[in-house]
């Protein structure tokens, strides 16, 4: 562990909101004096980058976290995982992400202090089969079984990846902590063949279960685990909603829930209908499996929320444009234990 902290160990989980930071010239500037319309002309890249200013406070964010580890969700590549490490960082963190299988560039990635003294490996279940089709994949696959076999579709995978962080200590020969990190399916569908995503996103969290519970069989005794991510649903075991049912089957708690906190000091995203309604949301989450617990410091468990420019924490948006406004539409899920590795 680090010098600040040498009996602890912080992990948070953030979805970035598009975090695309393409830089066609590399080199080191002064960002906080640079216009929009300056840093937008930084790259010649078909998706524009994620504004400077919202990228600038989503840095002095996790900065001020200052977490060991950092889960990320929508993430443009590894180039903009590199990029904000170094240039807004201050080149503090490394980054961690191999490409998934999302069709418009937001990957799922770690970021790990330089100072966090373990060995780090990372590995991706992006090709593992959900076992899982569509109604029409169904039918297509028996119209195509004979005629033109090669068009039949065997399976679907993660929209995006479940990756894999294994953490083992100096001088260990197995791994003292296992993150897996997943961006489950949307409640997008646009091609109106499954609403709201429920089918695909219970075969995602299905899948995902059982990549958590072979990990679990692999080392005797038990690996500590976390589960972390955006779960695009409520995955609280008290309020779980009908597609997260399998993480019943598992001994995973969400340390929100261990610290006990509810409503509006749980939601991690404001949502606003066009009625003019306000919800608030419970989807981004850290789970822990049962080794973790007593380690687990109940009195750091947060849901952060961001910070003004005097350092206030801002009030939750109650307008759809203030919401906008804050570098993500996402809060920070961020937990604290007590060394364990």
């Amino acid at each position: 562990m680090d010098g600040v902290r040498p009996n602890t160990f912080k992990i948070v989980q953030l979805n970035a909101e598009n975090l695309f930071l393409f830089l066609d010239e590399q080199s080191d500037r002064d960002w906080r004096k640079m216009s929009e319309k300056e840093w937008q002309k930084l790259s010649v890249a078909t998706v524009p980058n994620k504004s400077l200013s919202k990228t600038l406070w989503l840095a002095d964010t996790l900065l001020d976290i200052n977490a060991d580890i950092v889960c990320v969700n929508e993430v443009g590549g590894e180039e903009s995982l590199r990029n904000f490490c170094r240039y807004f960082l201050g080149d503090t963190y490394t980054p961690h992400l191999l490409e998934g299988n999302s069709d418009r560039g937001i990957d799922i990635g770690y970021l790990v202090k330089k100072d966090f003294n373990a060995q780090i490996e990372l590995r991706t279940h992006k090709n593992r089969p959900l076992q899982f089709l569509y109604p029409h994949d169904i039918q297509s696959n028996a119209h195509h079984a004979t005629s033109a076999p090669e068009k039949v579709i065997k399976t679907h995978y993660f929209s995006r990846d479940c990756a894999e962080l294994r953490v083992t200590a100096p001088g260990s020969d197995r791994p003292g902590l296992i993150v897996l990190l997943a961006h489950l399916k949307s409640k997008l569908d646009p091609d109106g063949i499954d609403p709201e995503g429920k089918s695909r996103r219970t075969a995602e969290l299905r899948t995902l279960m059982d990549i958590y519970k072979e990990i679990r069989q692999e080392f005797q005794p038990a690996v500590p685990m976390i589960v972390a991510g955006d779960f695009n649903g409520c995955a609280r075991r008290s309020n779980l909603t009908e597609e997260f049912q399998e993480m019943l089957t598992t001994d995973l708690e969400s340390v929100i829930e261990l610290a006990g906190h509810e409503g509006e000091n749980a939601a991690t995203q404001i949502i606003f209908s066009r009625s003019g309604g306000v919800s608030c949301m419970e989807i981004d989450f850290i789970f822990v499996s049962p080794e973790l617990k007593p380690h687990l410091l109940t009195e750091t468990v947060e849901v952060y929320r961001y910070r003004s420019d005097l350092r206030v924490p801002l009030p939750l948006p109650k307008t759809l444009e203030q919401r906008t406004y804050l570098p993500s539409d996402h809060y920070p899920v961020v937990a604290t234990f007590t060394n364990f590795l």
